[in-house]
């Protein structure tokens, strides 16, 4: 039982036993998804989207009405119970005692004077900058091999005011040599990783200018069909991600896998680059929510 724990629920939900209902995201497939039961109440969705709000669309401004891709029909029609967390925000000695407590945890880029790189592994690295001690490091891989999703869109960015000379000046070579060292030569749960690193326009010493790159992705998984084009916003001086390499499910022509998952226990943990879900002539959106269903429906297969 999830108790007080916050829920989504979307569209008509009746008490008693689990609906199965039918949502299709595009005109060839279709998923299953199961209602859940939660002390004999449900909790019905005011405003249908919402579900943005709570979902791992992490590049969301707080306070900012979610706007969405699609029509609010489309929201409405979702009837799924889930939770998902930011992993600074697991507790994870309940998480221990409740491991269906949560579905998905999701980790996001760090700044370069928060990541601490002590490890080979980098889990183990992005836990220790947070303050995620070992015990509750090894909760969390328990939990993802009973079944849960780690959601990894992370990294190391940085502005341009990190490291100065002694002088006083700003030190562009230092912090260019330190971002790109941060993730190097490090597997993420045994699995390797690739690294994409990125620059905004620099404008002269101390100012830059944000700019975005675009990505034309393919697939060979029949459900991922519909993704085409993806953009990632850079909004700092630096940033350095990675996607872990074992499973790709949407390539890039020129930068190579950009979203991938693996296999770990009945759980998955998905890494892709923080792509923008909000421009409608994109489809950021459209991704997560394929992922989220792929993953739920793959999940302890």
């Amino acid at each position: 039982m999830r108790g007080n724990l916050l829920f989504l629920i979307f569209a008509i939900l009746f008490a008693g036993c689990a609906q199965k209902e039918t949502l299709s995201l595009d005109d060839n497939q279709s998923v299953h998804v199961y209602v859940t039961k939660v002390d004999d109440v449900f909790f019905k969705q005011k405003k249908a989207r919402d579900i943005l709000r709570h979902f791992p669309f992490l590049t969301m401004q707080k306070n900012v009405a979610p706007r969405g891709k699609f029509s609010d029909e489309f929201y409405a029609s979702i009837d799924y119970v889930y939770v998902a967390k930011d992993i600074k925000d697991v507790d994870f000695w309940e998480l221990e005692k409740e491991p269906k407590s949560v579905d998905f945890i999701y980790v996001k880029p760090l700044w370069m004077k928060e990541y601490r790189k002590l490890t080979p592994d980098l889990l183990s690295n992005l836990a220790y900058s947070l303050n995620i001690g070992h015990e509750e490091q090894e909760i969390l891989k328990d939990w993802i091999r009973a079944g849960g999703v780690l959601w990894v869109e992370s990294g190391v960015y940085s502005t341009k005011y990190d490291y100065f000379t002694k002088t006083g000046e700003i030190a562009t070579n230092k912090i260019n040599q330190k971002i790109r060292e941060d993730l190097d030569g490090l597997t993420f749960l045994g699995k390797p990783i690739k690294t994409y690193t990125f620059k905004s326009k620099t404008l002269d010493i101390v100012n830059y200018e944000p700019i975005s790159k675009e990505f034309s992705v393919h697939t060979t998984i029949p459900f991922f069909k519909d993704i085409h084009k993806l953009r990632l916003d850079l909004t700092n001086y630096m940033q350095n991600y990675f996607v872990i390499l074992d499973k790709t499910i949407l390539e890039d022509d020129t930068y190579g896998p950009v979203v991938t998952y693996t296999k770990y226990g009945k759980g998955y943990v998905v890494s892709l680059l923080p792509f923008d879900y909000q421009d409608v002539y994109y489809d950021g959106e459209l991704l997560r929510w394929k992922l989220f269903y792929y993953l739920l429906k793959n999940k302890g297969h």
